[in-house]
């Protein structure tokens, strides 16, 4: 019996520890406009994007520069930046 509640309790110490690193904090997206030279700026601040026919904000991941690799993004936002 004693040897059973120390295996149960093993389990538990492992699924809690499991558990914890599942649901760990991920690193957040980042916003970049284009720039009309055609690089990359990262949006810090307030800003809106009005209209719907240019690309306004490109969100890739955390510690992607686009400069470097614009593969892959998260999302993207159309208007124009302002």
């Amino acid at each position: 019996m004693k040897g059973m509640k120390l295996n149960l309790a093993a389990i538990a110490v492992l699924l809690g520890t499991g558990a914890a690193f599942a649901t760990s904090a991920k690193p957040a997206n980042v916003k970049w406009r284009l720039l009309s030279t055609g690089a990359y700026q990262q949006v810090t601040g307030a800003y809106t994007c009005t209209g719907t026919t240019n690309l306004c904000t490109i969100s890739y991941p955390a510690g992607q520069d686009p400069n470097i690799d614009n593969s892959n993004p998260v999302s993207q936002e159309a208007g124009t930046f302002h």
